[in-house]
């Protein structure tokens, strides 16, 4: 994971739908300014051909974006409540049913 051995691996997932697909990854990395609740994580729903309907993520660089962020199929980026990567994946999962899907 961009060169840090130090990361351990929390969740991999990914589900194939139709045209789109799931995934989902989260790391256990060192706490610190770019990741102060010690994980890093990112949740993608998105089309086979590229596009994104939607992605949360912690990647701090991303300009004038809340450290806990969803990305939608518009561009825009919003922030959004973070209480622990299993609660995310929760939420996640439930959005992509909500798009006609079917995942346990």
């Amino acid at each position: 994971m961009d060169g840090d051995e130090s990361a351990t691996l929390l969740l991999r997932e990914r589900e194939n739908f139709d045209t789109r697909y799931a995934e989902v990854k989260a790391w256990d990395v060192p706490e610190s300014d770019r990741y102060p609740d010690g994980v890093k994580y990112s949740f993608q729903y998105g089309e086979f051909d590229g596009d994104t309907v939607f992605r949360y993520d912690n990647f701090p660089d991303h300009p004038d974006a809340p450290h806990h962020h969803k990305h939608t199929t518009d561009g825009s980026v919003e922030g959004v409540e973070f209480d622990g990567v299993a609660a995310l994946f929760r939420r996640f999962k439930s959005e992509v049913n909500d798009h006609g899907h079917d995942w346990n």
